[in-house]
């Protein structure tokens, strides 16, 4: 009798905490124990959070390099770039985390998940209705210039920062990388052009980001 009660119980628990937190909790949950970050710390970088959702497939990423989690019954299995003896991203790792753990771990802050994932998906469909807007424009130039020139292209719609205009921008791992510089000389912010053509705006002061800018100034004999 005891067992039948503690088997029921569990079989009610886990039906609260499935209904309790959805896929996208999930998969938050495990970016961030990748990531080592609490919801507090990555909700104040929130606005430059790109997110993308392809059925139980979920995407983040800063600008340049995602992290990939699927969430299935009972785990989330984290795809991500990893660093390796040829560079950075050039490899992938691979976690998997039980929804239980993650549970745990995160479920006690689901309000800062929610208010994290809700900003993300307004920027991303910010960000669709802006290329949506521009893309003609772009497009008609790409089909009379090459690539390297519609670069330059991009580059020069940025009038605010001159310096990038006469500096090289660094290309790797199929990525454009631009400083966008401040006031006072200092890089605020890095734009970075993807393979599809979408520039996003991204840079923290994680070790990723420290080789990105390491690279740009001895590119350009900084």
């Amino acid at each position: 009798m005891r067992a039948e009660n503690a088997s029921l119980k569990s079989k009610e628990s886990n039906k609260t905490r499935k209904e309790k937190y959805s896929n996208e909790d999930y998969a938050l949950m495990a970016y961030l124990k990748l990531q080592g970050q609490t919801p507090d710390e990555l909700n104040s970088n929130k606005s430059n959070m790109n997110w993308k959702q392809d059925g139980n497939k979920f995407t983040i990423d800063f600008g340049a390099h995602s992290t990939m989690m699927m969430v299935t019954d009972k785990q989330v299995q984290v795809t991500y770039d990893k660093t390796t003896n040829n560079g950075m991203g050039q490899g992938n790792g691979h976690k998997v985390y039980s929804k239980q753990e993650l549970a745990d771990e995160f479920g006690n802050q689901k309000n800062t998940l929610k208010e994290i994932i809700n900003t993300a998906k307004e920027n991303d469909n910010n960000s669709t209705s802006n290329n949506s807007s521009t893309t003609p424009s772009v497009t008609n130039q790409t089909t009379t210039q090459s690539n390297q020139n519609s670069n330059t292209i991009t580059n020069s719609t940025s009038s605010s920062n001159t310096n990038t205009n006469e500096e090289k921008p660094l290309v790797k791992n199929g990525y454009t990388y631009r400083p966008k510089y401040n006031e006072n000389g200092q890089v605020d912010a890095w734009m970075v052009t993807g393979p599809d053509g979408r520039t996003f705006g991204g840079g923290d002061p994680s070790p990723a980001w420290q080789e990105i800018e390491s690279e740009y100034n001895s590119l350009n004999n900084k």
